[in-house]
């Protein structure tokens, strides 16, 4: 019971902090959210890094550092004030850093290529797939805050559900040797949870309280509009989950229970976001071909 305490607590903490921010990024200027995501991303490659230095060569802490802070801004500036493509800028910071490390691998006797798989990983996951939710805050309306909503909604919905029917349902585990206390009902509760969050801001999309967060229709068809908003719900319920098992896995692989003990009863904040690392990448891809169609 204490530890559900604890666990309440800070995600109330952290629910508001997301929110606010949210907010002022709707309300006020873009740049609230961007510096979110810099500073999750900077906490992430600190805990990744540990993570992995743990059971394998440790990769190069100094470039998966520069990954954030020269590739989002990059991202910014690129998508921002030049219009050239934010995406493409960023992922050319990407391979400058995977072919730093290369030569600098090459050039000395300390460090090896296991070094340079290990630093590439890094830059991958989570560096490149937390660029996606810099991503999401540069859609253009009313698409940005859809798309931010459904995902700071739907997927801590995925979650709560999944653990409060995982254990009060229980039964046949899910993945037993990845996450030995994920069980089938916890999942199908995840979908459910995901599911509903797209159903409710469905409904909420077209009223004033829609309005004043800039929400809008996805699509000019009101049938398609409530399609889409059922699918990307079911999208995040089934991603949120999958993201969350690729990080028990890597947790399991390096042999640690949590990413960091950074925020009481969840863990680091990897454990916190790991969700939001794939889902994010799905969903940014499936609003972005709504927007152009």
């Amino acid at each position: 019971m204490k530890g559900l305490k604890t666990r309440l607590i800070t995600g109330s903490i952290i629910f508001a902090v997301f929110a606010g921010v949210i907010l002022l990024t709707l309300k006020v200027h873009w740049a609230f959210f961007d510096a979110l995501v810099l500073i999750l991303a900077v906490l992430a490659v600190h805990e990744m890094c540990a993570a992995v230095g743990k059971k394998f060569p440790r990769p190069f802490d100094v470039l998966a550092y520069l990954g954030v802070i020269i590739g989002f801004p990059a991202y910014v500036v690129a998508q921002e004030v030049v219009h050239i493509g934010g995406i493409t800028s960023f992922f050319c910071v990407m391979l400058l850093l995977c072919l730093g490390a290369i030569v600098y691998s090459l050039c000395s006797k300390k460090v090896s290529t296991s070094n340079v798989v290990s630093t590439m990983f890094v830059l991958v996951y989570p560096v490149s797939t937390l660029m996606y939710l810099l991503a999401f805050n540069h859609l253009a309306p009313p698409y940005r805050a859809d798309a931010l909503l459904l995902l700071f909604v739907c997927a801590p919905l995925t979650d709560t559900f999944a653990y409060f029917v995982g254990s009060i349902v229980k039964g046949k585990k899910l993945c037993p040797k990845i996450s030995p206390n994920k069980t089938i009902s916890g999942a199908i509760g995840g979908l459910i949870g995901g599911t509903l969050g797209g159903v409710i801001l469905y409904f909420i999309s077209s009223t004033a309280v829609g309005e004043f967060f800039t929400m809008g229709p996805l699509l000019r068809s009101n049938l398609g509009n409530c399609i889409n908003f059922i699918c990307l719900g079911i999208l995040i319920g089934i991603t949120t989950q999958i993201g969350d098992l690729f990080a028990s896995f890597i947790k399991r692989l390096s042999g640690i229970k949590d990413f960091s003990n950074l925020l009481p009863g969840h863990g680091g904040i990897m454990d916190r976001i790991d969700g939001l690392l794939v889902s994010g990448i799905f969903v940014f891809l499936y609003v972005s071909i709504l927007a152009v169609l």
